[in-house]
């Protein structure tokens, strides 16, 4: 039991050790459902992108947005399946959102979203990306003011 506990744990580690870990930013736009366009912002964080298997990917990240004044934080993990001998990837997976105005009561402050999207290694090391993320929670958590909002992210990410 011990050795494939021992083996499972290196099998683990190798995974992470080939991990790429970059920064990430671009144009952000925050849709209100009533609103006929989106206020537009920029983003930037950090990400995480671990090899599972050749043509599946997890990428975790870490992102701050600003749009019309309103300040967020948003946590993909979105899984990339990679199309067959194609630099191009189809993203899907879940975020949080934590909206960072009037944090008294932050319970409402909190979102989760679903979100979907394409990629496009340009280089190794350097991928253009579009991102679009619906609402899942439609109660008091994840609103501006009284207001359902969706986002959509188009970036570049450059591995470090």
């Amino acid at each position: 039991m011990k050795k494939l506990i021992l083996i499972a744990a290196v099998a683990i580690c190798t995974q992470f050790a080939t991990a790429q870990v970059g920064i990430t930013g671009g144009y952000l736009n925050v849709k209100t459902e009533n609103a006929g366009e989106g206020n537009s912002g920029f983003y930037a964080g950090f990400y995480t992108d671990i090899d599972i298997t050749e043509s599946f990917h997890l990428q975790p990240s870490l992102l701050y947005g600003n749009s019309c004044d309103t300040n967020f934080i948003y946590v993909p993990l979105m899984f990339k399946y990679y199309v067959a001998n194609t630099d191009l990837n189809i993203q899907a997976g879940p975020q949080g959102t934590v909206i960072l105005e009037d944090l008294g009561d932050f319970k409402n402050q909190l979102g989760l979203d679903l979100a979907v999207g394409v990629g496009f290694d340009i280089f190794y090391n350097i991928f253009v990306e579009a991102r679009y993320a619906f609402k899942l929670v439609n109660e008091d958590i994840a609103r501006i003011g009284s207001t359902n909002f969706n986002t959509l992210h188009i970036g570049l990410g450059i591995a470090l």
